[in-house]
């Protein structure tokens, strides 16, 4: 397991913070990752956050948090899928808990279970 935990938002320019919430808590994954800093912290893990500005592009027009270079979106995707085919039967089609939508400003927005933000935290610490 990884020692440092290294948080990167690249930001368009006038995007105001990150639409990247919980579904079920309603909490932003800012707020999230501020309250478990300490615990990470606690055990270890050297938390570090880093904003960067980038313009759009052809290939991204929208702003994203990496962990530890780990795309956050893929990690959450990767731990709802994991976590649906731990519980499913094989016939059972896969539904997703993850929701992909855009904001009145056009931003995109990733909704999901609080519990999938917290593993994509710590799959972003495996080595």
């Amino acid at each position: 397991m990884k020692k440092m935990l290294s948080v990167t938002w690249t930001r368009l320019p006038g995007e105001e913070r990150p639409c990247v919430r919980c579904s079920d808590t309603g909490v932003s994954f800012s707020e999230l990752l501020s309250s478990i800093r300490p615990l990470l912290e606690r055990d270890g893990i050297k938390v570090t956050c880093e904003e960067n500005t980038q313009l759009p592009s052809e290939t991204s027009r929208d702003g994203t948090f990496m962990l530890n270079g780990k795309n956050l979106e893929d990690l959450v995707r990767e731990a709802d899928r994991a976590g649906f085919l731990c519980h499913s039967s094989k016939c059972q089609p896969f539904t997703s808990s993850v929701e992909i939508t855009r904001n009145e400003r056009g931003e995109r927005c990733v909704k999901a279970p609080e519990i999938l933000f917290r593993k994509a935290i710590l799959a972003s610490l495996e080595d």
